[in-house]
């Protein structure tokens, strides 16, 4: 348990001194004075923290791709490292699809859904291009994180320098994107829009490869898509006034029956069904 705290507390270091939702806020310190929960907060207030025992999670497997044009995916519970035919190493999330695209001119991938850590080897006469429905990356010798979610894409700078373009419908914009600072992240929406830059901690951005998933101040849309992608049961939320409502905290990925009881708890909602596939809420 002293493990599980300790690192539960280096992923909270992230969420210490940004500002996270009042509501959040205001439920963990209920939640903590509460001795009868079934579940614990751990970390400091100001954070929503999740704990649970993500079975099968975290299976690393090793592809190194030596074709030109490959689909890649991985399964709930699976983590792909791959070695790309140029030395760039690839690292998918689970429930992630990419298609890889090489040329005597370009280097294309193409991020279909999921999330993705790019380690790009240099090589100055093919750039190196990850696509999603809303953006397009342009890097050079760098290492960054992509990840497309339900309602937006994610950028985030980890080393190195990477441009970024957003794209609406089949239109790339004119303008682009410098990015620079490692720690730098960008926000691209459903229509292609740039939502502007935020610094994040990197531990924070690439914890899902250590086995945990820090959701900062994220619309619940956001928040159900990240934790539904870590379980064969899916967590349902109806009602769209929830829909903007924003979620705060560190989870341990995979345990979905502790994530739908926060849930329960912090927006109040009630289970009206629960099966394999499943569980549903709303409010009561």
């Amino acid at each position: 348990m002293r493990t599980q705290r300790d690192e539960l507390s280096v992923a909270l270091e992230g969420l210490r001194h940004r500002p996270v939702v009042t509501e959040s806020r205001d439920y963990a310190q209920r939640w903590q004075r509460s001795a009868s929960r079934r579940r614990r907060v751990f970390g400091p207030i100001g954070a929503l923290v999740i704990v649970g025992i993500a079975a099968g999670f975290g299976c690393f497997q090793l592809l190194v791709l030596k074709g030109s044009k490959d689909n890649i995916a991985t399964l709930v519970g699976e983590t792909r490292a791959v070695d790309l035919e140029d030395g760039t190493r690839m690292v998918l999330d689970t429930g992630s699809r990419v298609k890889v695209s090489f040329s005597d001119t370009a280097r294309d991938i193409e991020l279909l859904e999921g999330q993705a850590h790019f380690e790009v080897a240099p090589e100055a006469r093919r750039p190196f291009r990850v696509h999603t429905r809303t953006v397009e990356v342009v890097a050079v010798g760098t290492a960054f994180d992509v990840a497309a979610l339900p309602s937006r894409t994610t950028v985030t700078l980890l080393e190195g320098r990477v441009n970024v373009r957003a794209i609406s419908g089949t239109a790339v914009a004119s303008a682009r994107v410098a990015m620079s600072n490692p720690g730098e992240q960008w926000g691209i929406d459903s229509a292609g829009q740039l939502l502007g830059e935020k610094e994040v901690k990197i531990a924070s951005v690439t914890a899902w490869q250590r086995g945990n998933v820090v959701i900062d101040d994220a619309p619940l849309a956001d928040a159900l898509g990240i934790m539904n992608r870590y379980s064969n049961t899916h967590i349902v939320v109806r009602g769209s006034a929830l829909q903007s409502r924003h979620v705060s905290g560190v989870f341990r990925i995979g345990d979905v029956e502790t994530e739908a009881l926060v849930l329960e708890r912090y927006f109040g909602l009630k289970e009206i069904s629960h099966s394999n596939d499943e569980i549903v809420l709303e409010r009561e």
